[in-house]
């Protein structure tokens, strides 16, 4: 294994422009695997894979501050490319319900996988994080994006 690269970012460095693609930059530049990374962030691996592929596109206050530690790198620096998606009540700005999110969710932590996306009808790439609640017990997090629009459900 290569040694771990420490210190400062280079000035020219090409970070990218989305979460995935600046977590996969630095894990690269650190000379890091995804098993490490998971190691020293504390996330399970699958949930690296997910953050590389795309599939979480911003990162609670906790998590940020895990996973810029184990970079070594600002939290700013993940923040500043974050996205969170925003879901809408209305009909009229939006072709999906809360409530249809909703089943969707459902559907993925029941095992569905063949999904379409309800914003333009596209496949869904989905999967479920797993994680504990404050009190240490387990909870299933549904997550997806679509390979065609920028749909995405954060569980």
């Amino acid at each position: 294994m290569a040694k771990f690269r420490s210190g400062p970012l280079p000035i020219d460095m090409d970070l990218g422009t989305t979460l995935a693609q600046r977590i996969s930059s630095l894990r690269d530049y650190r000379n890091l695997t995804v098993k490490d990374l998971a190691r020293f962030s504390r996330f399970a691996i699958d949930r690296i894979e997910d953050l590389e592929a795309g599939l979480e596109t911003w990162l609670s206050a906790t998590d940020r501050q895990r996973l810029a530690k184990a970079l070594n790198i600002e939290a700013s620096l993940l923040q500043e490319v974050e996205m969170r998606a925003v879901l809408s009540s209305t009909k009229e700005s939006s072709t999906y319900t809360v409530d249809r999110i909703r089943e969707i969710a459902h559907a993925i932590i029941n095992g569905a996988r063949d999904l379409e996306c309800p914003e333009c009808g596209g496949n869904l790439k989905c999967s479920i994080q797993q994680g504990l609640d404050l009190e240490n017990n387990k909870i299933l997090l549904a997550r997806a994006f679509c390979s065609k629009c920028p749909f995405i459900l954060h569980g």
